[in-house]
């Protein structure tokens, strides 16, 4: 079975046709590696503030003593994004365990990971963030990933009462409530993944990805 941390998900779902297929196409293939996840540590430290209840300005201290400076600078520009929309957004958080959503021909699966859990009317709202710059994050292919979560929560009384993804790049909070229902779409574009799938075949299913991002491009 293939497996997508969600942003890599919504990166394969915001290609066109002829990358979309060149990207699964190295998904699909087997390596004996899984390549350097350039938002790993960033995503990390995201958690510990808005999951943990960590001090931001410790945070951006340790990002100073990353080898990579690239990776630290763009860590310490979404983290100061964070607590700027944090500023706007001062409700109570939460922390949520992930779900994993698996395909009707168990073909490949998703795992949705929320970075943080906040309360925002009354409703408890679990968040992905999302901070890849390429390819721009398609909206509408976004509420039809988070849909395939919008039910696999209902068994935790506790847990998130809608699903989100934050996006960095371009500070909108994409909330699967504030569209209309997706399950025909998502029926429709999971098909087509499954369809993609075997045509390009499995023969070798590759080691797991290390982490939820898409890949190494920031």
């Amino acid at each position: 079975m293939t497996r997508f941390g969600f942003s890599a998900f919504l990166k394969m779902l915001s290609l066109n046709d002829r990358p979309q297929r060149t990207e699964m196409r190295n998904r699909l293939r087997p390596s004996s590696g899984t390549g350097y996840d350039f938002h790993r540590q960033f995503r990390l430290l995201a958690h510990r503030y808005l999951g943990g209840g960590e001090v931001l300005e410790q945070l951006l201290v340790e990002t100073h003593g990353w080898g990579n400076e690239a990776e630290g600078r763009a860590a310490r520009e979404a983290l100061e994004f964070l607590e700027d929309w944090r500023g706007h957004t001062p409700s109570a958080l939460f922390n949520f365990e992930p779900r994993v959503w698996e395909s009707s021909s168990r073909a490949f699966a998703v795992k949705y990971t929320p970075d943080f859990g906040i309360e925002i009317d009354g409703v408890r709202v679990a968040v992905h963030i999302w901070k890849t710059q390429h390819p721009p994050l398609d909206a509408r292919m976004t509420y039809v990933a988070l849909s395939l979560f919008a039910d696999l929560y209902l068994d935790d009384p506790a847990g998130p009462q809608d699903v989100a993804v934050l996006s960095v790049i371009d500070g909108h909070l994409y909330r699967l409530s504030e569209v209309a229902d997706q399950s025909v779409l998502a029926e429709r574009v999971m098909a087509a993944i499954e369809n993609l799938i075997d045509e390009l075949g499995d023969a070798a299913p590759p080691p797991p990805p290390a982490g939820d991002q898409p890949g190494q491009r920031p």
